[in-house]
Formats: C-alpha cells, sequence, structure tokens
C-alpha cells in the first residue's frame, strides 16, 4: 500500500469506487513478493506492503514508494522531475513563473468580482465518495489518497486527500450555506492529489484553478457568459498567446438526439464517443457512431450537426426533427452577452463537437485551447452543472464554473522559449560589492532601494564584475548594483549590457522613475 508521511498522518492510495459499488478490489502484497506473507493484502493501486502501515520518518516512506513506481513512470514525470514520480518539485526560477500565473489568475478573477475561497486539504472519506458519483458515468472515479490517523490521536473517521475542488466546495457549502450571499462567486486556487499512475501530462499533485457562480434553486444562463469572460481575462493576464474558448450546450445534442426518439443511456454513449473523438474529421465519428450500433440516420444528424458553425445553422436542423430549441436559446443568450461584456469575437468559437464527457455537465460548455498548441488539449474546461452539489449536499444548488490546470499548464509552456524568462525569486535588482568592494555601501543600498519599494536582493561575497554578471544571469535578475572599495556604485543593465556610473540618490531616482527598468 502507497504510504507517504504529512504531518504525522500515513497517506495510502485507494480507488474510489462509484457509491454503489462493492468492496475494493485487492491483490497479493506487492512488497513482500512472497504470496501473502504480511498476512494482509495490498489495495489495488501501487501495492504496498500493508506491514509498512505504521509511522515511519517522511524520508523512508518516499522512498518505499519511489521504488514501486519509478520503473513504471520512467521518461513521463516531466518538469520538476525528482525521485518522486508525480510529485514535482520546481526550481525557484520555475515557481517564480508558477507564482506569476497564479498572480495573474487570480487578478484576472478578482476584476470579474470573483472572491477567494479555501477549504481542507483533508477531507472526510465519505464527502469524497459521494463526491465520486458524479464521475461513475465515463468510469472516471478518483484514485484517492488515503489519510490514517496514528492511534494515539485517533478520530475514528476515516480521511482522504481532495481529488479535486469542487467536492470540498460542496462539503463547504453544506456547513456554511447560511453565512454566504447567493448566487456565490468565488475562485479557488489549490493543490489537489490523485492516487494515480504519473504521466507526461497526468501528475499526483497539482494546482487547480477553479472559478465557480453558485445558485439557489435557479441561476440565469447569463452567469455562463460571466465564467466565459473571466476566463478570457485570466488567461489575458497570463500571457499564454492566442487562445478560443469553443463553446456549446450540452442540451442541443440531447434534443436531436431525442428528436429520433433515444434517451438517457444511449444519449450518454454519443456524448462519450463524441468527447473522446476530440478534434478527429467528424466523419470518423460518424463511422464510431455507426460502429457503437446507431442508427445511420441518427449517426448522420450528429455529423450534420457538428458541422454547424452557427447557431441559426443548427436551428434549421432542430427545427427539420422537430426537436426543442432551449439550449439553442440559451447559447444565442450567452453568445450575446459575451459580446455586451466586451470578449473580442477572436475569443469565442461555437463549436457542437465540445461536450464534455462527465453526466453532472446540464446546460453550456466550455474547452479552451491555446492556439498553434491544439495538440496540448483543454487548458481551460468546465460548464453548467444544475445537480452536482446534490450529490454531498442533497439540496438543489445550479452551479457554473471552469477549471484550469495549472501545473500542467506550467509544463507545457516550460517548452516554450520565454516560458521561464522571470527573475529567479521576488528581487529585481542585486546588489553586491566587486573582489574589493565595500560591504556597508551594498547595506546602504540595499536599505535605500528596499525603502523606495524595490524588491532588492544582495550578496556579500566579494565577486569580480564577470562574476558579477554571471550570478545575474543565473538569477535571471534584471539590474546589478555593484560597489567598488571607494563606496562607488556601478547599474549594470543585464537586458541591454549597458552600465553607468550613479550615486545612491540617483539610483533610488531612477529605479522609483522607471527609468533603470
Amino acid at each position: 500500500m502507497p504510504i507517504i508521511g504529512l504531518a504525522g498522518m500515513v497517506l495510502r492510495s485507494v480507488t474510489s469506487p462509484p457509491v454503489k459499488a462493492g468492496l475494493l478490489g485487492r491483490r497479493t502484497c506487492a512488497t513482500c513478493a512472497t504470496g501473502n506473507s504480511c498476512g494482509r493484502s495490498a489495495t489495488v493501486g501501487l501495492g504496498l506492503c500493508r506491514r509498512n502501515t505504521s509511522i515511519l520518518p517522511v524520508y523512508e516512506k518516499k522512498v518505499q514508494v519511489t521504488s514501486v513506481i519509478s520503473s513504471e513512470a520512467e521518461g513521463h514525470v516531466g518538469p520538476g522531475e525528482n525521485g518522486l514520480p508525480g510529485f514535482p518539485e520546481w526550481l525557484p526560477s520555475q515557481i517564480a513563473f508558477e507564482r506569476h500565473l497564479i498572480r495573474a489568475i487570480a487578478e484576472g478573477f478578482e476584476e470579474f468580482g470573483f472572491t477567494p475561497l479555501d477549504t481542507a486539504a483533508v477531507q472526510p472519506f465519505e464527502v469524497l465518495l459521494a463526491g465520486g458519483a458524479q464521475y461513475s458515468d465515463g468510469g472516471m472515479a478518483k484514485p484517492i489518497f488515503d489519510v490514517l490517523e496514528p492511534d494515539e490521536t485517533s478520530t475514528g473517521r476515516r480521511f482522504g486527500l481532495r481529488y479535486d475542488l469542487t467536492v470540498p466546495l460542496a462539503r463547504y457549502l453544506s456547513e456554511h450555506g447560511s453565512d454566504l450571499v447567493y448566487p456565490l462567486r468565488c475562485y479557488q486556487i489549490n493543490k489537489v492529489w490523485r492516487a494515480e499512475r504519473p504521466t507526461a501530462s497526468h501528475w499526483r499533485e497539482f494546482y487547480q484553478c477553479d472559478i465557480d457562480i453558485i445558485g439557489r434553486g435557479e441561476l440565469s444562463p447569463l452567469y455562463d457568459a460571466e465564467i466565459a469572460a473571466a476566463l478570457v481575462a485570466a488567461f489575458d493576464r497570463m500571457g499564454v498567446g492566442e487562445f478560443t474558448i469553443r463553446i456549446s450546450n450540452r442540451l442541443v445534442l440531447a434534443a436531436l438526439l431525442a428528436g429520433h426518439g433515444l434517451h438517457n443511456d444511449r444519449t450518454r454513449s454519443v456524448v462519450h464517443i463524441i468527447d473522446e473523438g476530440g478534434r478527429q474529421p467528424r466523419e470518423e465519428t460518424v463511422a464510431q457512431l455507426v460502429a457503437a450500433d446507431m442508427p445511420a440516420a441518427v449517426a448522420e444528424d450528429v455529423g450534420r450537426l457538428l458541422a454547424c458553425r452557427t447557431v441559426e445553422e443548427a436551428r434549421e436542423l432542430l427545427t427539420l426533427r422537430r426537436a426543442d430549441h432551449r439550449g439553442l436559446d440559451e447559447l444565442d443568450e450567452v453568445m450575446a452577452a459575451l459580446s455586451d461584456l466586451g470578449v473580442p469575437d477572436r475569443r469565442i468559437c461555437l463549436d457542437f463537437s465540445i461536450t464534455r464527457g462527465h453526466d453532472y455537465y446540464t446546460g453550456t460548455v466550455y474547452e479552451t485551447f491555446a492556439a498553434g498548441h491544439e495538440d496540448w488539449g483543454a487548458i481551460g474546461s468546465g460548464g453548467r452543472y444544475d445537480d452536482l452539489l446534490g450529490h454531498v449536499m442533497g439540496s438543489v444548488h445550479p452551479g457554473v464554473g471552469v477549471s484550469i490546470g495549472l501545473t500542467r499548464l506550467c509544463a507545457l509552456l516550460a517548452d516554450q522559449a520565454t516560458a521561464w524568462n522571470l527573475p529567479g525569486g521576488p528581487a529585481t535588482i542585486l546588489v553586491m560589492t566587486d573582489v574589493s568592494g565595500d560591504s556597508q555601501a551594498v547595506l546602504r543600498a540595499a536599505r535605500a532601494l528596499r525603502e523606495a519599494g524595490q524588491p532588492t536582493q544582495v550578496i556579500f561575497d566579494a565577486a569580480s564584475p564577470k562574476e558579477g554578471l554571471r550570478i545575474a544571469e543565473s538569477l535571471n535578475v534584471p539590474l546589478v548594483v555593484q560597489a567598488d572599495a571607494g563606496g562607488h556604485l556601478t547599474l549594470r543593465h543585464m537586458r541591454n549590457g549597458s552600465s553607468q556610473a550613479v550615486d545612491l540618490a540617483g539610483l533610488v531616482a531612477l529605479v522609483r522613475d522607471g527609468r533603470a527598468l
């Protein structure tokens, strides 16, 4: 059973079954390698020995996990690779870039009036299992890291690490709902954990960034437009380049199929085939539907819908099949609202192939793609859910939201030449001495710059001008101030290679006025 130490607790990976499923599958202990000599079975997952569930030092637990999964995940860890595949550890410059993205996302969300919300990393296991019912439609059970309390402080309850931010949000609302104002507009930027085999794009520990608008009883489709507009603002601030939010409505496809007399399970199978097909030619999707025993006439109509590029084209098809137009009416309303909100046309694209595979989506759905990098897959996705929170709350709280996989996005951007071109830390000025320099001059310069509001880093070890530039380049700091033996200061501009002699007052003035940068 995989174990990781965490603040005095023990973690093991447990694959979360649908709520109505039976016991977890079990297999022979993989650590003992002698049948079942440890006297216990190992929970299906990584298969570490149950005799090791006592609380051991954190590092020993990490070694145990690595010993089982390193060979399986070799070559599939990505940036931040370490001895714990699936648990990335970034270099300082990479963390700076990640923090830059987090700030940009938060600022974009707050521009639209979203407020931050946080939930506990450790959640009651019954809550995680109840929330897991939302994934049972497509076999999407989330592997949970089971948190075991030490015997001496045990409460007798079972806990696990959150695998997403939505299920803990539902529990939060059920406990604090009377103190909140609806519709609730909130965002969460937090880590989640999934005990699944790591790959280049799926990790065990990663950041999710969610925004949600949650109502009571009813929620206007206009909020669907608000969510998309906030997502545009966040991606614009992140500087990911050109991107497009592809938008559709699940009700449109459901109405078309209902016009052919198909409901429920048949609709679900069509949604999954379209979702898994991604950006493939519609002819291939039609062929797959026919191969799945869908009547040819129905499959052809689905292909016609996927080819529609405007609401009016789709409306003609649904009218021909005497199908309900509610989904198209909502799309019209959302698209018009996006225009009124000032979202550029190039940022939004109507695309009926966007279905999102989970059953809990009930209306508007979105997927965001970076231009020229569609092979990355969606970098932000979500939609309308009218009963998702009911799995945990037992009451009707319709909502709409989207999620950005921040850690994965950082890894993808790492392949771009300028992705990590940010300071290696919060400082933008490095103050240091030369080989015969004056440390007191360094202290005075650092104080003056910090009092002027400029983040400043100091190095007291003497260095030649060449060595100083090498250090500055490794830290990716744009400005370097070097003091000589007489306390004289030289300001070096790392971006253009120029330098100038300055006194302390002149240095502060240059930085304060922005002329130095």
